[in-house]
């Protein structure tokens, strides 16, 4: 059994082992996600679930696990750019997500391992991150998590460099935490991550964002758990506006009923149900 506070770091052995030297920041991570989505599509069955014993078997899962060991060699100090921030941790961490069920055995839902985003995590250019570390640290500016009472990163740790400031709210549509209330993700690139983002950000708002009747509009918990971050770049109804597309829901917006007066049920469900 497996100590419940013990990090779960998926791409040892350590980087001595996986060779020498540094790799391409960019390339690297948008491999990782480019083989660890391709196994998923060639293991997925007529009916939309997945085979995870023939996708541990695949040659593109092991190209995804050594793609992933290179991750240990990059050299982050050249991430200098926001675009390349964002897409290389967006990438990492939809990566780290799938390669956690897989590893873990998951059958349900990533709540069956305790502690999963906080202990599930991959040694990156020396430097050991949990998703938590990614998602909350990195890609959130260095908040708290919902309902959480510490910051990630302490005044004095390393990676505080790290930080993507100002935060973009467009990345909670960008990250998948393996349930099957998330967004669907693809490969990021950071010569089209602003249009890659708007993309998301418009797909969900538009398919999570529900008029149920006069004055009543329902959205997902996304938008609950997150509500500071959209504050923090304007505030929840102007980010949806301009999301929107024209309709009854951005109507009822603009003409001033609030957003999210309900909550839509949030699954946490496998997004990637396993085939039995």
């Amino acid at each position: 059994m497996i100590p419940l506070r013990e990090r779960l770091v998926l791409n040892d052995p350590p980087a001595a082992a996986v060779g020498a030297g540094t790799t391409s920041d960019d390339a690297t991570a948008e491999e990782l996600q480019r083989h660890t989505l391709g196994a998923i599509g060639a293991a997925a069955t007529p009916a939309g679930k997945v085979d995870y014993a023939r996708l541990r078997a695949s040659a593109e899962w092991a190209r995804a696990v050594e793609s992933a060991r290179r991750l240990q060699r990059v050299d982050l100090r050249s991430l200098d750019a926001r675009s390349a921030r964002l897409a290389f941790w967006v990438n990492v961490y939809n990566a780290l997500v799938l390669r956690g069920v897989v590893m873990l055995g998951i059958r349900r839902q990533v709540g069956e391992v305790p502690g999963f985003f906080r202990r599930v995590g991959y040694r990156i250019g020396g430097l050991v991150l949990s998703l938590d570390e990614i998602e909350h640290g990195i890609l959130r500016g260095n908040r708290r998590r919902p309902f959480g009472l510490l910051r990630p990163f302490g005044r004095r740790d390393p990676r505080r460099a790290l930080c993507v400031d100002p935060m973009d709210p467009r990345i909670h549509f960008a990250l998948n935490c393996g349930a099957r209330s998330c967004p669907p993700v693809g490969v990021c690139r950071p010569g089209a991550i602003e249009q890659q983002l708007d993309l998301a950000a418009r797909n969900f708002a538009n398919q999570e964002v529900v008029l149920e009747g006069p004055g009543r509009i329902a959205c997902s918990k996304i938008f609950r758990w997150y509500r500071a971050d959209f504050d923090a770049a304007g505030g929840l109804a102007p980010f949806l506006l301009r999301y929107l597309d024209e309709g009854p829901v951005r109507a009822a917006i603009a003409a001033g009923v609030l957003p999210c007066s309900r909550w839509m049920p949030y699954h946490w469900t496998l997004a990637h149900e396993p085939a039995e």
